[in-house]
């Protein structure tokens, strides 16, 4: 084909794209192309914090500020420690290319030394000639290397003391590869003092005894950390004792690696710690306020510690009336004491600690306690009653039943999770007790509350509007204008004079403020109806009048019907307005019993907000389901409603 052709051949493709751009059906495609993108953009942005909310809402607690977050929700695997409700993680490591599921045992650090009998070359060079320490990997070595430059030459060194004169003792890196080793931390630190001599050079070291016989070491670092892992099956083995049993036995070869071990008083054999921490004795309050009473600490014989559900408690035998009952102190005073028979106190256990940081303080005939809402074990939330005294106690596991430990880099761990949806927050919110009482009772008030001043609107507004819209007379305009007039007042105005009258009235810290007013109308509603009820032909209200009809009969068979959806507009508004009204509800009440959603949501935020963030993301998006779902079933007759209302003034 000749120039002249593919010439012709591109006008005319180029011809017919102007055409196509020039077409109206395709600037139309554009333009409708376009408004998607950008209303597709604004539902995004728009939604985004309510996708965000619910997604969090099925995490567990500590999934929700990760960084970087996880978006879809996860379950992290997990393994039961002994006979405890103490769960320990598994983790995902690469072993020979196949991925194992591990626990964490222990950690420890390493630091690299130099065999001062084979290192025999050191320099002392000047500081200004040194770079910085950075560390590197050399072979399986990890060392602070320097570039040492000098007369035009630069040559890579480790510092291993200071010199005099501003100078640091090096060696060469080749020359510390072949005397260096990578100890354990514990091991050096437990080595005896030594000062060994290279090439007249005095050093700080340690004495310490390996298989090949006693070494002098230079510690040079840098330090490192490395993560024990094991079996998870580990952890079936697993005691709580406390550790005050515990006595050192030292270190001693446990799989691929070292880790200390110890002797536990009245049990055979070296045992390993997988965790320890504070624990703290709880029963649940229930059975508390059920069974436990006060006594006398002289009808208290016989005090020594008991073990009752594998917690060590202090026990006593009470009597009174000539019948003995043993029993556990729960709460010691210094004339009297919280005790429960020891067949009573099925639900007493241990806890950890850090799990209790909310307690509330009470009491029992004046003997002070402290109560955890909302306490969770088992994937059930209860409150529960802290007594005794917490104790360190330690989980350990017997030396032979860990037998493929090994080390690895914390990096190259990853957390052992599957994508699932975790609904435990929803459950929990509804369990725990917020101020004496439960989130459902919350959403029961919210609900009496919206059907009381829907009655109400729907009643005033009707027959008002009404009035308004057909009957005639004298200065009905002008009652109308001040009527709209009240919209202007800011409701802060109005909010001193409205609470006082209530007060007088003996109303406050009672529903009556919160919906009696519903029942004298409402500026906005009483507009709105009255802007639809002029779009209804007169002819129609004539028509029943012919028949007899009153005006009430005129309103309840004629007027109602034909206003479906201006009234389920005011519905909607009505609803909308209740159940997201804080101020109202926050300032007329003071009993928790009392709370709507909207304060009760405050109420949970301030006793639980900084500690389950789970709860209260979960109780969020339960508080908004009502209003999504409404507007779901009713946007029609809203929508519907909202555009005749403005057809006719």
């Amino acid at each position: 084909m000749d120039v002249a052709s593919q010439s012709t051949i591109r006008r005319r493709a180029a011809h017919r794209w102007h055409i196509v751009r020039a077409s109206k059906s395709w600037q139309n495609g554009i333009r409708h192309a376009a408004s998607y993108v950008i209303l597709a953009l604004g539902a995004a942005f728009m939604l985004f914090p309510m996708l965000w909310m619910i997604s969090a809402s099925l995490k567990p607690g500590w999934q929700i500020f990760t960084d970087p977050p996880i978006w879809i929700p996860q379950h992290w695997e997990e393994v039961r420690v002994g006979s405890t409700n103490r769960m320990l993680s598994l983790w995902r490591v690469e072993i020979d290319g196949q991925t194992e599921k591990v626990i964490q045992i222990g950690l420890r650090r390493y630091t690299t030394v130099v065999d001062a009998a084979l290192l025999s070359n050191v320099i002392a060079a000047p500081t200004a000639e040194l770079g910085e320490a950075r560390s590197t990997t050399i072979g399986d070595l990890l060392l602070n290397v320097r570039d040492w430059t000098a007369e035009g030459t630069t040559r890579q060194v480790v510092a291993l003391a200071r010199g005099e004169d501003d100078t640091l003792i090096v060696a060469e890196v080749a020359d510390i590869q072949a005397a260096a080793l990578r100890l354990p931390l514990d091991e050096v630190n437990a080595g005896g003092r030594a000062s060994p001599e290279i090439a007249g050079v005095e050093f700080r070291g340690r004495e310490i005894e390996t298989a090949e016989g006693v070494r002098q070491i230079i510690p040079i670092g840098p330090e490192s950390q490395q993560t024990v892992v094991g079996s998870p099956e580990i952890a079936a083995a697993a005691l709580l004792v406390p550790v005050e049993q515990l006595a050192d036995a030292g270190f001693a070869p446990v799989g691929q690696t070292e880790l200390p071990q110890f002797t536990v008083e009245g049990q055979n054999g070296e045992f390993i710690v997988l965790v320890q921490e504070s624990w703290q004795p709880v029963i649940d309050e229930v059975e508390f306020d059920a069974y436990a009473f006060i006594a006398p600490r002289t009808q208290l014989t016989n005090e020594q510690t008991v073990l009752v559900n594998e917690v060590a408690m202090q026990g006593a035998t009470f009597t009174a009336d000539n019948v003995t009952t043993p029993v556990i102190v729960l709460v010691s005073g210094t004339q009297s004491s919280i005790v429960i028979p020891v067949s009573q106190a099925t639900s007493l256990r241990a806890a950890q600690l850090g799990g209790l940081t909310s307690a509330r303080g009470d009491q029992l005939n004046r003997i002070p306690f402290r109560v955890q809402d909302g306490f969770s074990d088992d994937n059930a939330a209860r409150s529960v009653a802290l007594v005794g005294n917490p104790r360190d106690l330690a989980l350990i596991v017997p030396t032979t039943a860990v037998s493929a430990a090994f080390d690895v880099d914390p990096a190259v761990l990853s957390r052992a999770m599957y994508p699932q949806l975790d609904f435990s927050g929803y459950v929990e919110a509804l369990q725990t007790k917020v101020g004496e009482t439960y989130f459902p009772v919350f959403f029961r008030n919210s609900f009496v509350l919206v059907v009381l001043n829907t009655i109400g609107h729907v009643l005033s507004c009707v027959v008002v509007a009404y009035a308004f819209a057909r009957l005639r007379a004298p200065g009905k305009s002008f009652f109308f204008v001040l009527l709209l007039g009240t919209m202007m007042l800011p409701y802060p105005v109005t909010l001193v004079p409205v609470y006082e009258i209530f007060r007088d009235l003996g109303m406050v810290n009672t529903l009556w403020p919160l919906f009696l007013r519903s029942f004298f109308g409402n500026a906005f509603l009483i507009f709105m109806l009255r802007q639809f009820f002029t779009t209804i032909p007169r002819e129609l209200e004539d028509a029943a009048r012919i028949d007899g009809a009153s005006t009430l009969q005129i309103i309840a068979r004629v007027i109602v019907p034909l206003s479906k959806p201006a009234i389920a507009t005011v519905i909607i508004f009505t609803f909308w307005w209740t159940w997201n009204s804080f101020l109202e509800p926050f300032i007329f009440l003071s009993s928790p019993d009392l709370f709507p959603v909207s304060v009760g949501l405050n109420f949970f935020n301030d006793q639980y907000g900084t500690i389950f963030y789970d709860r209260l993301i979960a109780a969020s998006v339960m508080s908004m389901v009502p209003m999504i779902v409404l507007f779901f079933f009713a946007q029609r007759y809203f929508i519907e409603g909202i555009q005749l209302t403005g057809l006719k003034g």
